[in-house]
């Protein structure tokens, strides 16, 4: 079998620590609460019941989780405790349980049928697949699911609050929530919202905040005592401990990235250090030497400034790496096996399955040093260092995108490979 050209290390020991870090900055202060706020207030755990023992953790692997695989990242996450895992759609939902995922799951997407030979028949018959309500017709569609199966299915009701894309209006959700003897089938099992601008305008995270619990009191008479009233996403979670309520749902957060986003606002003091779980190796497979003015790559774009040696990389945005990295980034090289590294610059626009890196700093080869000693060495395309240039989030700057898009764009050509 050949070997690996490219491939992606993933540190689920670092996911797991992130997990328990999270879990550790939402656990409620055994005093009570510090910033006065009432706990047992409706927007808390359950709605009518007292503080929750504590809030419960949505672990996020949709589309597979960011890039980085979904079964193995979740079989840890449930490991290390995490309650509930939300992915988004009913394909997500099946690979996990394809792969032996037993955890329960919050399903994103508005599921409208089910039938007995879906791979979603037996977890939603044991009543571990928990389904969002997007709409009226949904709710009718669901409660006709748990008729057909004998069952009470879990639902959550999603009521937006100004992300507008999809969800129950206030008075849609009013009228579900009083109606809920109609549909005998299906139960609350939670209440949410999603967030439109935790990391860049806080101030319409907490108007979204303040529409959300403002719902939920109104109908506390009708909501369950075990109703989990949730809103955090990575960024509310780090922001304030106000939008912690019943459960957070974090993602980014949970493979090292997201504080790196948050605009300035109010951020936890005790928000803790993320590490960053992702590397993306290669090794050389070409070197030459060019002299000064040489153009390098399609377009010409880039022309060398000094007598060069550049070196060849099999990667390009075949596999993920963005186009507009092209003259802007760096990759970095390991030297040695003691850890001497180089931060080799991108030379010239970016191929599908090729890119050449400047390898000229590299010791002893302005002397006239062997260039053919780094054929064959690693390449970090993206470093877990978080103050590398080529971390995930440095690399998003660089292409005017962000982390989530860095990590969703890797092809799934890449092989996973996992330190435990």
């Amino acid at each position: 079998m050949a070997c690996d050209i490219s491939w992606l290390e993933i540190d689920l020991t670092c996911v797991e620590r992130n997990l328990l870090a999270l879990r550790r900055l939402i656990e409620p202060d055994q005093d009570g609460p510090s910033d006065g706020s009432d706990a047992s207030a409706p927007g808390g755990q359950a709605a009518g019941s007292g503080p929750p023992a504590r809030p419960m953790i949505c672990a996020v692997v949709k589309k597979d989780a960011y890039g980085l695989g979904a079964p193995a990242v979740a079989h840890r996450l449930a490991k290390a405790g995490c309650d509930i895992l939300g992915v988004y759609s009913p394909q997500e939902a099946e690979l996990l349980i394809h792969k032996a995922v037993t955890c329960p799951i919050l399903l994103l997407a508005p599921l409208r049928e089910l039938n007995r030979t879906d791979a979603l028949y037996r977890p939603a018959v044991a009543g571990s697949l928990h389904i969002s309500i997007h709409d009226p017709q949904q709710l009718q569609t669901v409660n006709q699911i748990g008729r057909t199966f004998g069952i009470k299915v879990p639902i959550h009701l999603y009521l937006d609050t100004g992300m507008s894309r999809s969800g129950l209006n206030g008075e849609q959700f009013a009228q579900m929530v009083q109606g809920m003897d109609k549909t005998p089938h299906v139960r609350i099992a939670g209440v949410y919202t999603h967030l439109a601008t935790a990391d860049d305008q806080p101030d319409f995270a907490f108007e979204q905040l303040e529409q959300l619990e403002s719902a939920v009191a109104q109908q506390a008479q009708h909501l369950p005592a075990d109703c989990v009233v949730h809103i955090a996403n990575s960024f509310a979670t780090l922001r304030d401990r106000r939008f912690h309520l019943g459960m957070i749902r974090p993602g980014l957060a949970l493979y090292g990235y997201g504080p790196e986003l948050l605009a300035p606002g109010p951020v936890l003091q005790d928000a803790p250090v993320l590490e960053h779980t992702v590397r993306w190796v290669t090794r050389i497979n070409h070197v030459q030497r060019y002299p000064r003015w040489t153009p390098v790559g399609y377009g010409s774009t880039h022309k060398l400034k000094r007598n060069s040696v550049v070196g060849v990389i099999p990667i390009g945005y075949g596999d993920g790496y963005p186009l507009a990295l092209g003259n802007q980034a760096s990759v970095r090289v390991i030297l040695d096996e003691a850890g001497a590294t180089l931060d080799a610059p991108v030379l010239g626009r970016v191929n599908m399955d090729q890119l050449s890196i400047d390898l000229t700093d590299a010791p002893g080869f302005a002397d006239g040093g062997d260039i053919h000693t780094l054929m064959n060495a690693a390449v970090h395309i993206i470093s877990d260092d978080p103050d590398a240039p080529n971390s995930v989030p440095n690399l998003a700057r660089l292409s005017n995108s962000h982390s989530y898009e860095v990590l969703c764009r890797l092809s799934k050509d890449l092989p996973r490979k996992y330190k435990h």
